[in-house]
């Protein structure tokens, strides 16, 4: 039970209010934001698995080829799982997860989206679990995957 005042309210009673007040503010949505906001969807396992994974190796030498000498340092993502592993330099200022706010650390898997942005696989994994979109641009890796599965 929730004190209110001299009342009572049950925590049933403060869910089904705020159920209310965001269905009112809903309303004030453009139609088609809300028809999207309804539509959105996760993606499965598949999905997520198609996306690139790599490893985080940090080195403090990028900062010199950057110069980027604020005391971050950056490092080099190098995929996993190919034969011929693509490799980025990532400068101090980019090798961090902007879901978890956390910087990378040596040996971290990291997850790129088919937009080029990256995070931890653990943070954007259970992110794209529930919105199939890029968290900074969303960009919808559905449609990636799936033109991706098309031309194969």
């Amino acid at each position: 039970m929730v004190f209110v005042g001299e009342g009572r309210i049950s925590l049933s009673s403060v869910k089904a209010w705020s159920k209310l007040i965001l269905f009112n503010c809903s309303l004030l949505l453009c139609p088609f934001d809300l028809f999207n906001l309804l539509k959105q969807e996760g993606a499965s396992k598949e999905d997520i698995d198609q996306l690139a994974k790599f490893k985080f190796r940090r080195d403090g030498d990028i900062e010199k080829l950057t110069g980027d000498d604020q005391g971050c340092f950056g490092g080099i993502m190098t995929e996993c799982g190919t034969d011929s592993p693509m490799e980025h330099v990532l400068s101090g200022e980019d090798a961090e997860c902007c879901i978890c706010l956390s910087a990378y650390e040596d040996g971290a898997e990291l997850r790129q989206l088919p937009c080029g942005h990256h995070f931890h696989c653990t943070c954007v994994d259970k992110w794209l679990y529930i919105n199939a979109t890029c968290p900074l641009c969303k960009y919808n890796i559905l449609k990636s995957t799936s033109q991706d599965r098309e031309e194969v």
